[in-house]
């Protein structure tokens, strides 16, 4: 009697498969992986770089960045009332350059229940994510009525600085020093509040 023949073929190992195909895999990996990786690098650097932010006109080796920001209602001695009034976008002068854009703010503050407040004042900055643009403002006081705070703003928005990314609108960040009495000793502190201006529109765009 004959022997049957085992006609079932032997599948090769992974590892053989590997070997054999290796050039084709490493030339896909530099095709596809490396691309992505250098552009997941752009926009991860993109948006740590911009997102750093500071009170101070220019960088220096003593300049803080400031990491942690409050809501403007959640002070704890005083309670901030912050009013986008108007905006006007810059335009260009007779050698090209942006200029005469500004954007105004309402700003006064309202002690909570419990607090004597000696001294309020405030530094506004404005600053676009994922992107440099900012425009520090002047330090003024700020007392029970509103105030208007003007900060130059000469740049124009929206802003595409990377693909699939649009910055429509500046956020609006307060540096805020404040002094209050408790048990007939006064004290002084410092909070960062982020107003995000995103969403809303001011009255009047000139």
């Amino acid at each position: 009697m004959m022997k049957k023949q085992n006609n079932k073929q032997v599948k090769p190992s992974f590892w053989k498969w590997l070997h054999q195909y290796r050039i084709k895999i490493a030339l896909s990996a530099f095709l596809v992986i490396i691309p992505i990786t250098l552009i997941l690098t752009a926009y991860i650097g993109a948006y740590t770089t911009n997102n750093k932010v500071h009170f101070d006109v220019e960088v220096t080796q003593e300049t803080t960045y400031i990491k942690d920001f409050i809501s403007y209602d959640d002070i704890d001695a005083l309670l901030l009332h912050i009013e986008w009034v108007a905006l006007k976008s810059p335009e260009e002068n007779t050698e090209g350059v942006l200029v005469n854009g500004y954007y105004d703010f309402n700003l006064r503050y309202e002690a909570k229940e419990g607090y004597s407040i000696n001294n309020v004042s405030v530094t506004p900055l404005l600053q676009t994510p994922w992107t440099n643009i900012r425009s520090l403002g002047t330090t003024q006081n700020l007392t029970t009525s509103n105030r208007v705070f003007r900060i130059i703003f000469n740049y124009e928005l929206p802003v595409r600085p990377l693909w699939f990314v649009t910055v429509e609108e500046a956020n609006l960040y307060l540096k805020v020093d404040y002094t209050f009495t408790s048990a007939g000793s006064p004290i002084t502190k410092t909070v960062y509040v982020l107003y995000p201006l995103e969403n809303i529109t001011p009255k009047p765009i000139v």
